[in-house]
């Protein structure tokens, strides 16, 4: 059977959306750092729908940072690629958005010409939260391996951040200051973020730079929004049936898209507007509502699934007693810790996120969505945490999925399964000093001040985490209804 290729677009089914754009002679515009699923299934397919509708020269090169997967199998099919939207109406969609994709340890000089290029206005970045090198204050991590690296070799950078400093510099010297740089990560004011990481590191180098890219360089705030299963066998099957071609790597999404961008710009931008993007003055508001009711409950669900061998979010959200307890938990402890939003109704977006829960379409892994957890919890979990406690309200809830991910470390060290990580090392050893002891591994894990700073000394915090630890140390499938009735205390 054929692969997916330009000239057989022609001939897929008349029910595939194909590009409504010249994809041959359609230039890049923008060069994305990452062009991982979550990319590809949506900034890129906004992109896409872009350029089918009112046109401009903003294909993508993507840039993958370590792996040349991506590259080595899009090549072969002109960079195209399949979207499968998976709902009650389901529809295939051929995204054309990709120029090229590129492999920075190989292709390096193509990846700065790119980068650099006057008519490149647009650098995006999905590297997720330990790509942007930060320390738990938020601040660029001068121990971090990348990073050291970096300073000692900024012509050959290998994090996100010294190559974005690196291409600025560029054109700085070329007085090329018509690019924004954004920022579609899940990190709580990710474009402030990464404009500090860039501007403490760009200042070591030469501080001319650093005012340059200060006085000159927009790094707008976003929130991105759209449940993004990994791709699999099953979906390459399913997505050859509907298209009648090989394609080496489909993607699949949910059909909810959502993405907000702060309205600052230091160039020319695609009509993103137009085909479903919010640009607003207040980000804030957007992510942090995505932050704790969608990214939080996600976190929860996943540990909390985890530990009754669930494997899906669908599968966990099933479950009367697990969705009852989610519903309490968004109505009493995550959306109060938000605060009033007149952009927004924050109720009606919970009940949203409840029934986007329950798409059986969408197999999202609770596996996958546990990887990371020492990175994502701060943001997810423990913020809200310290919002309620200065705000004199409840937070016992909020400590639940603290608890189980403490629980969830020490089994996935007794099974002997992989930890996926940044500190997978450290909590693996203590797992296994710890291993007959969960309330110890808990401790533990809890004096860990790169994760919890402050509340790490907080004995209430640690004493409701630790009761909860006792209370799902049991848990399983069948006494599921008695164990989260008990965790309020």
């Amino acid at each position: 059977m054929s692969g997916l290729a330009r000239q057989i677009l022609p001939s897929l089914p008349k029910e595939v959306r194909l590009p409504e754009y010249n994809l041959e002679t359609t230039t890049r515009g923008i060069v994305h750092l990452g062009p991982g699923a979550f990319h590809r299934a949506h900034q890129a397919v906004y992109t896409d729908l872009a350029m089918s509708a009112y046109g401009g020269n903003w294909k993508i090169d993507g840039v993958s940072l370590r792996s040349k997967e991506l590259r080595d199998q899009l090549e072969t099919q002109d960079n195209l690629y399949s979207l499968m939207v998976l709902d009650d109406a389901p529809y295939v969609q051929i995204v054309g958005a990709f120029n090229q994709i590129f492999v920075l340890g190989e292709q390096r000089q193509q990846v700065m010409e790119a980068m650099t290029d006057p008519n490149t206005h647009i650098i995006s970045l999905t590297v997720t939260e330990k790509g942007y090198c930060l320390n738990t204050k938020g601040e660029l991590d001068w121990q971090n391996t990348d990073i050291k690296h970096d300073l000692a070799a900024p012509d050959e950078p290998v994090s996100a951040i010294g190559l974005l400093v690196a291409a600025l510099n560029i054109r700085f010297k070329h007085e090329n200051a018509q690019v924004t740089i954004i920022s579609c990560d899940n990190v709580s004011g990710n474009g402030d973020k990464l404009a500090k990481a860039v501007l403490t590191f760009a200042a070591e180098l030469s501080p001319r730079l650093a005012q340059w890219i200060e006085e000159h360089i927009c790094f707008p705030n976003t929130m991105v929004d759209s449940i993004t299963p990994a791709t699999n066998d099953e979906l390459r099957l399913k997505t050859q049936q509907e298209i009648g071609v090989e394609d080496a790597w489909p993607i699949q999404r949910e059909s909810f898209s959502q993405w907000v961008i702060e309205n600052k710009f230091s160039g020319p931008r695609p009509a993103w507007d137009k085909v479903g993007v919010t640009f607003t003055d207040d980000v804030h508001k957007y992510e942090k509502a995505k932050l704790r009711v969608l990214n939080g409950t996600h976190s929860t669900l996943a540990y909390l699934g985890s530990l009754c061998a669930l494997e899906t979010v669908y599968s966990a959200i099933s479950l009367e007693p697990i969705e009852q307890f989610i519903k309490k938990l968004l109505g009493q402890e995550i959306v109060p810790s938000i605060g009033q939003s007149d952009s927004m109704d924050l109720e009606q977006y919970a009940e949203d996120i409840i029934h986007r829960y329950h798409n059986e379409h969408i197999r999202h892994l609770l596996a996958q969505i546990a990887w990371d957890g020492s990175q994502k919890l701060p943001f997810r979990i423990l913020n809200p945490i310290r919002d309620n406690m200065q705000n004199q309200r409840s937070f016992e809830l909020l400590c639940v999925p603290v608890a189980a991910w403490c629980l969830f470390v020490g089994k996935r060290y007794l099974a002997q399964q992989e930890l996926v990580d940044p500190l997978a090392n450290t909590l693996l050893e203590l797992a296994e000093k710890h291993a007959e002891d969960p309330l110890q591994l808990a401790d533990a894990i809890l004096d860990l001040t790169i994760i919890f700073d402050d509340l790490a000394t907080n004995e209430e915090f640690r004493r409701i985490v630790k009761r909860h630890v006792s209370t799902l140390s049991t848990i399983n499938q069948q006494n599921l209804t008695e164990t989260l009735s008990r965790l309020e205390g």
